[in-house]
């Protein structure tokens, strides 16, 4: 067994033209660590994928594993395992399920025959495949196209997989159950991922690290707790999650608190959970909190009771029901826009459209940014 090499990305940088895909990219990745990049379509996440696989030259930069540079290495010799977003999944047509899987294994010639048998009924059977082992890839559906090449990459000795949405073709059911399995067998094995994904469930259900990159720029990689509830920017806050954007006016800070005002009404939060946003001059009175849609409390609520601290009454406008969770559309007189409160669908029962509640908000859950307001319409417009 290969132990996966720890990764040193430098300043990596891709142009294509005068477009520039990545710019100074730097990561240091630990031997074995599942790393999950997301981002928005075009932000830069297969490109990243196809610089440390060797299939496009960087224009600036260093890729090292603890073998040395690879930077200038051809694919073939960086020891590592690319499974890419194609509609053939880069399957060789005539050969069927079982010889496509064991591909890269018979190539090497370092093992066995009875070895790769045993290899290729094992990956075919995580992939639940080893019943059309003689089927050619065009009598394959997408998605079953798609888990010969995850397959073959399982199968390989390499100590990098590179995973390019590699369960986007499959149902719901068999990508809860794949996403365990692939997270599982990397583990024990100690190799070292990157898996690209859309899915904001699957990052977190896999990922050692998250990676969030837009407009070919990181924009932070820590561990999925982190990054959900601590977002250090405003896009990170937007991005990862349903986030409810305010834009709010600072009224004092001290004592380790912030008071902001929102129309009529006034929220705290702690100064410690400021954002590393950098603003002009002429939005420094501009703030926008960032406050995750399920760390919001609701309560009933009745003529009688006392509004207190962190504490709004609102209207239930409208409810969504998404299987696991409902959102609640909240209107809060004077508040510039609707909230969105995620409460488990058990609860459904307890909060009927037309009615008023009581929202708590927790200083802890309130993150801030000094961000003019124009940003939140501009994040929300894409």
């Amino acid at each position: 067994m290969i132990d996966s090499p720890h990764i040193v990305i430098s300043d990596l940088t891709k142009r294509f033209g005068k477009k520039t895909v990545l710019n100074k990219i730097n990561l240091h990745v630990k031997k074995g660590e599942y790393i999950v990049i997301l981002g928005p379509t075009g932000a830069g996440k297969t490109t990243l994928l196809k610089l440390i696989a060797g299939l496009l030259p960087p224009t600036k930069g260093e890729i090292s594993t603890d073998t040395g540079d690879i930077t200038r290495l051809p694919p073939e010799l960086r020891n590592l395992a690319y499974l890419p977003q194609t509609s053939d999944y880069s399957l060789f047509a005539f050969k069927n399920v079982w010889n496509n899987a064991i591909f890269a294994l018979k190539m090497k010639n370092e093992k066995t025959l009875p070895e790769i048998t045993t290899i290729g009924n094992e990956v075919l059977d995580l992939v639940n495949l080893r019943h059309r082992y003689n089927a050619l890839p065009h009598e394959l559906s997408g998605g079953m196209k798609q888990r010969v090449a995850l397959a073959r990459a399982i199968a390989t000795d390499a100590s990098i997989f590179l995973l390019d949405e590699p369960l986007r073709a499959l149902d719901a059911r068999l990508r809860i159950i794949l996403r365990t399995e692939i997270k599982k067998l990397v583990t024990d094995l100690k190799k070292t991922t990157f898996h690209v994904t859309h899915d904001q469930e699957e990052a977190l259900a896999v990922a050692d690290r998250l990676l969030i990159i837009n407009e070919g720029q990181i924009i932070q990689f820590d561990t999925p707790q982190v990054i959900y509830r601590r977002p250090k920017t405003i896009f990170a806050a937007y991005f990862f999650g349903v986030t409810n954007l305010l834009p709010a006016t600072m009224k004092e800070e001290k004592d380790g608190k912030v008071i902001f005002s929102i129309g009529k009404h006034t929220l705290t939060s702690l100064s410690t959970l400021r954002g590393e946003s950098e603003v002009s001059e002429e939005s420094m009175d501009e703030f926008i909190l960032a406050i995750k849609a399920d760390s919001l409390k609701l309560s009933s609520v009745s003529p009688t009771d006392e509004i207190g601290f962190n504490e709004l009454v609102g209207k239930i406008n409208d409810s969504y029901y998404l299987g696991k969770w409902v959102h609640l559309i909240i209107n809060i007189e004077s508040f510039p826009k609707d909230l969105v409160i995620a409460i488990p669908s058990t609860e459904k029962k307890k909060y009927k459209v037309g009615t008023d509640i009581l929202i708590r908000f927790d200083p802890e859950d309130i993150n801030f940014y000094n961000e003019p307001w124009a940003r939140i319409k501009e994040l929300e417009d894409n």
